[in-house]
């Protein structure tokens, strides 16, 4: 029986059939094939915390005996080998024994405690040479950077995703193969629940899973007198999980010695213990 298939739904099929033959069989598949779970983070404003939130999940995750790796999304303002006190560039090794498309490939950094990251941070000789790539080649940049990486073996691959629902955040979304899905992070402010929710809108489009939310800064704990406090507003994002229908995973207070962990680059790796933004993920049927 003959069929006749129209020009736009022969193009359509071809699309549909490339899609699924890279999510198996193409280089980004084939780089991250031994990686159980990919996670990216998520924020749509700047300034919440989503650094922070991501190295310490990582660290959490990696105390319970996980193997973490962080893939540095963020081009123009990556802060992840910072704060967790990396420097140095990564070592580029010959990639003939690799099934993938590269003959050259990088090797992670690797914390202390065992933590691979990748970042465009750790490709550049000084920290202040500003990365002025446009859309197009940030898209590229992004695919190739995580096709040419020694991923290894792996339980979770987190993704610190830049602010907003820009060519950085799409090209994750659309790119990474098996995506488990994103994580949320928002501050209590009612500005930064709006900005977020355009962004939580923007993974449902993509038809992204959403694992949850997280507010962070939620509250702070007076030094002298223990009160709670709430400097930034309360409720919000709570409020917005309901709104839009995404599990909400809790509240993460304000710590007074975070930005020194940060700016040390010690942050949750050698203190005795994990910050609090550290633990919420590690309840998820994830690992």
């Amino acid at each position: 029986m003959n069929v006749d298939i129209g020009r736009e739904q022969f193009e359509e099929m071809k699309a549909k059939i490339r899609e699924e033959t890279l999510k198996t069989k193409g280089p980004l598949a084939l780089a991250l094939k031994d990686v159980r779970h990919k996670i990216a983070i998520l924020s749509g404003k700047g300034g919440v915390g989503k650094t922070v939130v991501t190295v310490n999940l990582a660290a959490a995750l990696k105390k319970r005996g996980y193997e973490v790796c962080i893939f540095d999304a963020d081009l123009h303002g990556p802060a992840v080998p910072r704060s967790l006190g990396l420097s140095g560039r990564m070592d580029v090794v010959s990639g003939h024994d690799h099934p993938g498309h590269h003959d050259l490939r990088f090797n992670p950094l690797v914390t202390s405690k065992g933590i691979k990251v990748v970042s465009v941070a750790s490709m550049w000789a000084t920290q202040d040479q500003p990365i002025m790539w446009k859309g197009a080649h940030k898209m590229r940049a992004i695919r190739q950077l995580i096709a040419s990486v020694n991923w290894g073996s792996a339980d979770f691959l987190l993704v610190d995703l830049p602010p907003g629902t820009g060519d950085e955040v799409q090209t994750v979304m659309r790119s990474i193969p098996n995506l488990d899905g994103m994580l949320v992070v928002t501050a209590p402010q009612r500005l930064s629940a709006m900005v977020c929710s355009r962004a939580i809108s923007a993974a449902k489009e993509l038809e992204v899973p959403l694992l949850g939310l997280v507010e962070n800064m939620s509250s702070l704990e007076c030094p002298s007198c223990g009160m709670e406090m709430f400097p930034f507003g309360k409720g919000e994002g709570q409020k917005l999980a309901h709104l839009m229908e995404v599990p909400f995973l809790g509240r993460i207070p304000i710590e007074l010695d975070m930005g020194e962990c940060i700016d040390e680059g010690t942050l949750s790796l050698t203190k005795n213990r994990i910050l609090p933004s550290a633990g919420f993920l590690t309840r998820s049927p994830l690992s």
